[in-house]
Parts: C-alpha cells; sequence; structure tokens
C-alpha cells in the first residue's frame, strides 16, 4: 500500500513540474501542443529574465494590436539606387521608387531565445523576433538609359519577405522592474522575393529583383530598429509606472 501512495506522489509531482517550469521560464505551448510555437505569456510579478522580457513584449504587442498593425501598417516610401555595367557603354543605374508600402506579420513578436540577467541583476539581455515579415508595396523602376540602351520605366506591384527579424536588446532594471532600453540593434535574416509583377519577359529582370529586395529589405530593417522599438519601450514605461 505504501508503495502505490509513493509512485501515486511521484507521478503527481512529474506531472506538475512542466506547469511550474513553464510559469518560470513565461512559456506556454501555443493552442496547447507541445509540438506548436512558443509564445509569450504575461505572467503576475515576473522576475526570472525570460517572465520579464516575455511581460515587456506582451505588452508591446496589445499596443501593436491597438494600432492595426496586427493587420498591416503603413510605412514610409523607400527608394534605392543600383548601379551595374551596361555593356562596354559604361556604368549606369536604376533608381527604384516604392510607395503605398505596408507591413505585415509584426504581432508576431516574441522572444528568441532564453533572456538572462547581468551579474547583479540590473541588466537583462536578450533576443526578439518577428517572424515572416512581409513588406507590400507599389514600385516604380526608372532607368535613364545609357550609349544604346533605351531609357525604361517599369511599375507594379512587389512583396518581399524576411523570415526572422531580430532585435537584440538590453534593459535596465530596477528591483527586476524595466526601467529603459539600454541597447537595440535590429537585424535580419534570409528575404525572399516572393512576387513582383510585370517583369516576366524583362531582360533586366534580375537587376529589378535585386533592387527589389535591397529597397523592401530595408524598409523592414528600419521597422523593426524603429516602430517596434517604440511599441516595446511604450510597455517598459508601463511596468516602470505600474
Amino acid at each position: 500500500m505504501l508503495r502505490i501512495v509513493s509512485l501515486a506522489v511521484t507521478l503527481a509531482v512529474c506531472v506538475a513540474r512542466p506547469n511550474q517550469w513553464d510559469d518560470q521560464l513565461g512559456l506556454f505551448p501555443a493552442d496547447g501542443g507541445d509540438s506548436q510555437p512558443i509564445l509569450p505569456r504575461a505572467v503576475a510579478n515576473p522576475t526570472t529574465p525570460n517572465q520579464i522580457l516575455d511581460a515587456v513584449l506582451e505588452g508591446a504587442i496589445a499596443y501593436m494590436e491597438a494600432l492595426g498593425w496586427c493587420g498591416s501598417k503603413n510605412v514610409q516610401n523607400g527608394e534605392s539606387s543600383l548601379p551595374f555595367e551596361v555593356n562596354s557603354d559604361g556604368s549606369s543605374s536604376e533608381n527604384f521608387s516604392i510607395t503605398k508600402a505596408n507591413v505585415t506579420g509584426l504581432c508576431s513578436l516574441r522572444r528568441s531565445k532564453s533572456a538572462s540577467f547581468n551579474a547583479d541583476q540590473s541588466v537583462l539581455s536578450g533576443s526578439v523576433v518577428v517572424e515572416n515579415a512581409r513588406a507590400n508595396a507599389d514600385y516604380t523602376v526608372t532607368f535613364a538609359g545609357v550609349g544604346e540602351a533605351p531609357a525604361q520605366t517599369v511599375s507594379g506591384q512587389v512583396v518581399e519577405r524576411v523570415d526572422k527579424l531580430f532585435a537584440d536588446i538590453q534593459i535596465n532594471l530596477d528591483n527586476l522592474v524595466p526601467q529603459n532600453i539600454a541597447s537595440y540593434t535590429a537585424r535580419s535574416g534570409h528575404d525572399l522575393l516572393e512576387s513582383a509583377s510585370n517583369l516576366d519577359g524583362n531582360n533586366m529582370k534580375d537587376v529589378h529583383s535585386a533592387g527589389f529586395r535591397k529597397a523592401l529589405r530595408e524598409i523592414l530593417e528600419k521597422t523593426m530598429a524603429s516602430n517596434v522599438k517604440v511599441q516595446i519601450n511604450k510597455s517598459i514605461q508601463d511596468m516602470k509606472n505600474a
């Protein structure tokens, strides 16, 4: 009988342990499935590095949702210039103008790995990520022409995707309460030109594609570096003043 009771207690502890660890880490599997992505979850009175950063991100997502960014966010138009050689007639360039641009996927913001404290727990360091962010835009490509190459203007729609937009972040703490952003550096992962209309049959298709990727990747990186950072900072200030 004693052995049965001991076994029951052991099983109860084993069953409870994953939830206890989830609370300490500030993590939970989406939709309750173990194989689902890990999403942020705010817990009451966060004390561990993961809990604190997850609480910051959940507040930032709430701000983005209130702004309508979970659908899409309009962004500033972009421009880029791509130099290249035109046969033997010398160098030239094409100008890529991006208009009516918007970014989607920002509310996928989450912690990308475990966060950590410094020695005296005055600074939290971590990394956050937005997955499958897309820049959707109208474009105009202008080639002034050089030598025998004629001037050309092409316009259409384009979609650029970055699989992961990262930001390495450090947050100043006071008694484990976030105070302000100490440092924030955005960087991007692999990018892909998902679609671009009016390029079929264009002998400059490869050049145009490279220009689109350059211009739109810069828009996505700037959005992560500025707009998302602002919402993270708002969440930090809410926690500071709570």
